[in-house]
């Protein structure tokens, strides 16, 4: 029953039928005023709204898609102004080292001619003293003097093949050109860098290492011991499995880091919960872990609760983790290729780390700079 049924009723049983009128009639007559009243309501309502109906939806898109547009314009104008003054450095250096090049193959060119040279004049001279020292004195006399002479001009030295200021152009111009390719590559790292935002630096903490685990200084390399190393039983060291944890743990945003494994086994990595006990054994722990597992036997399997095995076409050497907190989404990729490995889905309602699992003293894992 709407409305209108319910106030026509309602007057209905207030007023009953009017005498003499039909009471069908009636009844018609209050339900159509009821409805007319209603309608009305709803008119003066609705212009209301239309009056007041004033949306600025169309301001905040416009002016984003000024400052889009901006943005674009300036980010072309900026890589234009850059290329342009590359080009122009480079146009200078090229131009440096062509002309080292012309002077170095002359000053080569001239070399090689006073080799030669010096070559041919000692055969000469080799053969003229050896037929002159036979000869009656009066011959050896004649012309003993200029035959000297040439021995003397043999025993010049030759010219240095290249110049030492050529030597020190050519050095400095090596310099330079060693100086412009750092930079150029520290350009590139900064660059990417600051452009890859979601990229953090994981580093392994030694607080947590399980006392089978050994950590290399820089603690980014982790590898399994030959024996128990006698440390702290603290509550947030794993004793219950050879498992460590990254320093930094996230609890928003988007993050990843790199992992290289080779082509050891044993492994795990991944991200776990803040509250993952620590002092029970990998299966007791494994609710609050999600992680990529390779066996003893080269198999792989998505460390959770339940585990479940994975089929791979290749074996990843160096894996991306990356973590979507809000989203709930930890999704492992083969580095070298990008392609998706494993992704879970999960609900985090606490602090996640990286998270470490290793169980071969022929493999070790190394965070990727």
């Amino acid at each position: 029953m709407d409305i209108t049924e319910a106030l026509c009723g309602a007057r209905r049983r207030c007023l009953g039928p009017a005498p003499g009128v039909d009471a069908a009639a009636a009844q018609r007559r209050v339900c159509q005023g009821a409805r007319q009243e209603t309608l009305q309501s709803n008119l003066v309502f609705l212009q209301k709204q239309k009056e007041e109906f004033k949306p600025g939806g169309e301001k905040q898109s416009d002016a984003l898609l000024g400052t889009v547009a901006s943005e674009r314009q300036r980010l072309r104008d900026t890589f234009q102004e850059l290329q342009q003054f590359l080009w122009e450095q480079e146009a200078v250096l090229q131009s440096q080292l062509d002309q080292a090049h012309r002077e170095l193959a002359e000053e080569r060119q001239q070399y090689i001619s006073s080799v030669s040279e010096r070559k041919s004049l000692l055969d000469t001279l080799i053969v003229e003293i050896e037929k002159k020292r036979d000869q009656p004195v009066v011959e050896f006399l004649t012309d003993v003097g200029k035959t000297l002479s040439s021995c003397e001009a043999a025993k010049a030295p030759i010219p240095e093949p290249v110049s030492p200021e050529l030597q020190r152009t050519v050095q400095s111009l090596l310099e330079t050109s060693q100086l412009v390719l750092g930079a150029m590559a520290k350009f590139k790292v900064n660059l990417l860098s600051e452009m890859d935002r979601e990229r953090v630096k994981v580093t392994l903490d030694p607080e947590t290492a399980s006392p089978y685990l050994i950590l290399s200084r820089d603690c980014k390399t982790v590898r399994l011991g030959d024996r128990q190393q006698n440390l702290p039983d603290t509550p947030q060291r794993f004793t219950g499995s050879p498992s460590a944890l990254g320093s930094q743990g996230f609890a928003s945003g988007r993050h990843y880091w790199e992992l290289e494994v080779g082509d050891g086994d044993s492994w795990a990595v991944g991200v776990a919960a803040e509250s993952v006990r620590r002092k029970d054994s990998l299966t007791m722990a494994m609710g609050k872990i999600w992680a990529l597992r390779r066996d003893w036997d080269r198999q792989y399997t998505a460390l959770h609760m339940p585990p479940a095995p994975l089929a791979l076409e290749e074996e990843p050497r160096r894996i991306r983790v990356h973590l979507d907190y809000e989203a709930g989404e930890v999704t492992f990729y083969n580095a070298e290729n990008m392609a998706q490995i494993l992704q879970f889905k999960a609900s985090f309602t606490e602090k996640v780390f990286p998270y470490f699992w290793l169980w071969s003293q022929e493999t070790s894992i190394q965070v990727c700079a």
